[in-house]
């Protein structure tokens, strides 16, 4: 191995115990980690490591693999069933005001693709940034909780999906029949291969494996599962989250391959959230950053999403109080925006601006949210 490589596996150290550090610190302020792994990504352009960008688009990938398998590991066929019709109507809500207000504003401004990538990317909230507020402050058995999960798992579906389509889109591929016959064909093949999945095979490896904390091996398992459906996504010319997503849904709860992937890989899901957020940012140029067109386009989001919130949690029947609540309590943007806006030359530093505006913002809000939610409906005196 040349003393070069030697140098650049001892950087990388020095990488990861930065972020480390960086983490640790924000974690003391109740500060999602999240938005350290921006900042460190964007000023690592000034550091004289230019092997990074040979480093990070595989790391990088892989990165969003991991984490989109994570996110999916979480909504298993059975949880998915338990949330009901009741949350349909929210979520529309959700959709139709965060997406299509978006897209339709954007048209005004880019190409229909440009446009429906904005929409895409501006219309989910953070499930890192939102699920971790919620614990970080013990809200979990609040009124607005259960709906707002709900919403998160619809966007996360949604956003999947969306995903499946535009990054064989935005990869060069032109949009015609034959595009879309060959994409449909790709997500029937990919849709009996986990059904197959799901019904034989999962099946056939959960009885001939115990689960033991003893016994590490499964970590092989696991790892070479989520690197090889990556891939088979880019094969079959979707993305690698989805495949990834599908993998993490289709592994039921409390079975020895979930127990398993929340053992053996649970370390890694920081890792992964790390090197997602710090590479995607690493990849914004910085000496062009919109700020001001990005804060622009951040305040039109909030105000909306806060607006769609609301109405949604009236329509599920919070009181005004619990609804204005959960407005304040939904605001950051996250992973998905940013994997939304790496697929656009146009939105990429625009919506890195957005995620760290209304991450910031969104998360004031949140620890404000019960205090202002009462002095705007305060309770009446007995």
């Amino acid at each position: 191995m040349s003393e070069n490589a030697i140098l650049h596996l001892g950087l990388l150290g020095l990488l990861l115990v930065g972020l480390f550090g960086i983490s640790w610190i924000l974690q003391k302020g109740r500060i999602p980690t999240i938005l350290g792994f921006m900042v460190s990504g964007l000023l690592a352009q000034f550091l004289p490591l230019p092997w990074l960008h040979e480093f990070f688009p595989l790391i990088g990938e892989i990165a969003i693999w991991l984490l989109f398998f994570f996110v999916g590991l979480e909504y298993s066929p059975e949880y998915l069933s338990q949330l009901g019709r009741n949350i349909l109507w929210p979520a529309l809500i959700d959709l139709g005001i965060n997406f299509g207000a978006i897209t339709g504003i954007a048209l005004f401004f880019s190409p229909p693709l440009e446009a429906i990538i904005l929409g895409s990317a501006l219309y989910p909230s953070s499930t890192a940034v939102v699920a971790r507020l919620f614990l970080d402050y013990s809200r979990l058995a609040t009124a607005e909780a259960e709906l707002l999960l709900g919403l998160l798992i619809f966007e996360d579906i949604v956003g999947v999906g969306l995903l499946g389509i535009f990054t064989p889109l935005v990869g060069g591929k032109a949009l015609s029949w034959l595009f879309l016959a060959k994409l449909l064909f790709s997500l029937i093949a990919i849709s009996m291969v986990f059904w197959l999945t799901h019904k034989r095979l999962i099946p056939w490896i959960t009885t001939r494996i115990s689960y033991s904390t003893e016994n590490s091996l499964e970590v092989f398992l696991m790892l070479g599962l989520v690197l090889g459906v990556g891939s088979l996504g880019h094969i079959l010319s979707l993305s690698g989250a989805l495949t990834a997503f599908l993998l993490g849904v289709l592994i039921p709860r409390e079975s020895t391959l979930h127990l398993a992937a929340e053992r053996n890989l649970g370390p890694i899901r920081e890792l992964s959230i790390g090197f997602f957020f710090f590479s995607l940012s690493y990849q914004v140029g910085l000496g062009r950053l919109p700020v001001g067109e990005g804060i622009g386009w951040a305040i039109l989001a909030v105000l909306l999403k806060g607006l769609s919130t609301f109405w949604a949690a009236r329509a599920w029947g919070l009181k005004k109080r619990a609804a204005f609540r959960a407005a304040l309590s939904f605001l950051p943007k996250g992973e998905f925006s940013l994997l939304f806006g790496a697929l656009s030359q146009v939105w990429r530093e625009v919506v890195w601006v957005i995620v760290l505006f209304s991450t910031v913002v969104g998360c004031v809000a949140f620890a404000k949210a019960g205090e202002v939610a009462e002095r705007f409906f305060p309770r009446r005196n007995a």
